[in-house]
């Protein structure tokens, strides 16, 4: 079972207000972004979600190799790198998969230049948890882009 609440940014963690932010005041993705995400300690709780183009859907990314240029646009600054399988050494967590799952399929909804802020509640799938994500977007040409702040709790 999944509840999700929309609620506002003053509801969010001080560092999700911060990342926030600074995704407003930049206008653009580009690797200073990350950079500035990575200085401050921040860049572990956040995650990419990138359309490889116009209706199409958005799937992860992570900081990495620069991308191949796109459109001529900011995009093309963008490092990031599609985030691909696990290691073979290493066994999937089912439940972040779930919880990344649904993190994508609530960034669907939020447009350019917006941000979004929910606390979602996950139950039925082994122990129950909680996380909050701060969301904000970028579009180019169609092509989308969308930065998700996550902070995972537990419930008691």
């Amino acid at each position: 079972m999944i509840e999700i609440t929309n609620l506002t940014l003053a509801d969010a963690a001080d560092w999700q207000v911060a990342v926030m932010t600074e995704c407003r005041r930049r206008k653009a993705l580009t690797p200073a972004l990350a950079g500035w995400l990575e200085r401050v300690g921040l860049l572990s709780r956040c995650s990419f979600l990138s359309s490889s183009g116009p209706g199409e859907p958005l799937s992860p990314f992570r900081p990495g190799r620069t991308a191949p240029p796109v459109s001529g646009g900011p995009w093309d600054e963008v490092v990031l790198e599609p985030d691909g399988e696990e290691p073979a050494a290493v066994t999937p967590d089912p439940l972040v998969a779930f919880a990344q799952d649904v993190g994508a399929e609530y960034a669907e909804s939020v447009g350019p230049g917006e941000t979004a802020f929910s606390r979602v509640i996950v139950s039925g799938v082994g122990r129950p948890f909680v996380y909050t994500h701060a969301l904000y977007g970028w579009e180019d040409r169609g092509r989308r882009m969308v930065l998700s702040a996550v902070d995972i709790q537990t419930l008691h």
